[in-house]
């Protein structure tokens, strides 16, 4: 199976399908890394100028309302990331 080449477009529900249920191998385009990193930056600024921004220095859903620290934003996002690989090794 050919990989899967992300550029930030024309992304299908039968990709992710792909990829979540028969293990597509998936490869980042140069422009999408560049993108990502454009994006970081521009949340890294937001955080150290203390804006608010829903689930990333919030909760979620009925705590959206709940600002965090900045050792429960780390924390938070680190649960995120774990939650998504638990709930794919679960699907």
């Amino acid at each position: 199976m050919e990989s899967l080449i992300v550029n930030g477009e024309g992304l299908t529900i039968e990709d992710i399908v792909a990829v979540a249920r028969h293990h597509q191998k998936v490869v980042l385009h140069p422009e999408a890394i560049e993108k990502i990193v454009q994006c970081r930056a521009m949340l890294e600024k937001k955080i150290e100028a203390r804006e608010i921004m829903y689930g990333v220095n919030t909760g979620i859903g009925e705590f959206s309302e709940v600002v965090l620290t900045d050792d429960q934003v780390k924390d938070f996002q680190k649960y995120l990331i774990y939650t998504f690989y638990i709930l794919q090794k679960v699907y």
